[in-house]
């Protein structure tokens, strides 16, 4: 009889390898095509435009130019460029309706597997927010002002868009976009958590710690990711790099720590498309004013969450103690 620590992980590799028809011993990452090239030159020409408008408007508008800060992130993997992407949307739409008071239809997530001809598409829609709202403030499209080559890697530079894309909101990319954020990740965990009849799919929520600050929910959440590295290590699946011994937190905003939440939004989804999960988790409504403490808090349930499938990947998870929760797949407000 095979035991029920390394059936799990049998179930766990099996389900994932099947629904991606990957084969484990191919690449981590598909080596460039010619179609890849036109879409990666495509998209960067599309940024240094985006650049050239956004830094016209923040001109007009008399905001400070934000420095660039490294979060400690690396990826060159399009799902991770397009939640990015989809990020710098929602930024804008907010600008927008700051301006114009009217929001726009979000973009349609790809459904199957994210390359780089997703992003073009999303990027673009950004983008014509971004004039309508140069066109609402009567600022025509300079020709003066040459186009600036990137002078960084895609992931880099959109990075950078939504860093200076929230300089301009009224309403910034705050505490409770974080934990609007973090909710959907556990959303997501729990989802995958179902595959294992042992496993508690919503945890006890540790303890509320005040007086936190947004590093201290930076450090939790890039736990967690590199939790999700481990696993997707395991799993031989490909995914982005995680290295914060040079970085500085004392300059993080909430919207440096909205990127990570993000990012392992964008690593779940992945992981539901291999498992064949169809169903994803509903989208957060609005859960009041919160504050870094409040994500620090959510942040935990994920850790708890993530340790468990880091556990049941590797079959080193002992039967977790505790009941099952089946009434909901996300916590309570």
């Amino acid at each position: 009889m095979i035991p029920w620590r390394t059936s799990l992980k049998l179930m766990f590799l099996i389900v994932v390898f099947s629904a991606s028809a990957t084969d484990i011993n191919a690449p981590a990452i598909p080596p460039p095509t010619e179609s890849n090239a036109a879409a990666v030159a495509a998209i960067s020409r599309q940024m240094e435009v985006f650049s050239r408008d956004l830094e016209q408007l923040r001109l007009f508008m008399g905001v400070a130019k934000v420095s660039e800060l490294d979060i400690g992130i690396r990826s060159d993997l399009p799902r991770d460029l397009y939640f990015q992407t989809l990020t710098l949307w929602q930024k804008t739409d907010r600008l927008m309706f700051e301006v114009v008071r009217t929001h726009s239809p979000a973009p349609s997530v790809p459904v199957g597997d994210i390359d780089m001809q997703d992003i073009l598409p999303t990027l673009q829609q950004a983008h014509r927010l971004l004039r309508q709202i140069m066109g609402e403030l009567k600022l025509a499209e300079t020709t003066e002002m040459a186009l600036v080559p990137l002078a960084t890697d895609l992931f880099t530079a959109i990075l950078n868009l939504n860093r200076q894309l929230d300089s301009l909101l009224e309403r910034h990319f705050a505490p409770t976009d974080v934990y609007t954020e973090v909710t959907l990740a556990v959303g997501y965990a729990a989802r995958l958590l179902a595959h294992y009849p042992d496993a508690i799919r919503i945890p006890a929520e540790p303890p509320f710690e005040p007086n936190k600050l947004p590093s201290d929910v930076y450090r939790r959440l890039i736990a967690c990711l590199q939790s999700i590295t481990r696993l997707f290590q395991a799993l031989e699946l490909p995914v982005l790099t995680v290295d914060i011994r040079q970085i500085d937190t004392t300059h993080l905003t909430p919207n440096d720590v909205f990127v990570v939440a993000s990012l392992i939004v964008s690593q779940l989804d992945l992981l539901h498309k291999h498992l064949g999960i169809a169903k994803l988790p509903p989208q957060s409504i609005y859960p009041g004013l919160k504050f870094p403490a409040h994500s620090y808090q959510r942040a935990g349930i994920l850790q708890a969450q993530l340790e468990q499938l880091e556990c049941y990947a590797s079959a080193h998870c002992s039967t977790p103690s505790g009941n099952i929760r089946h009434e909901s797949d996300t916590p309570e407000k």
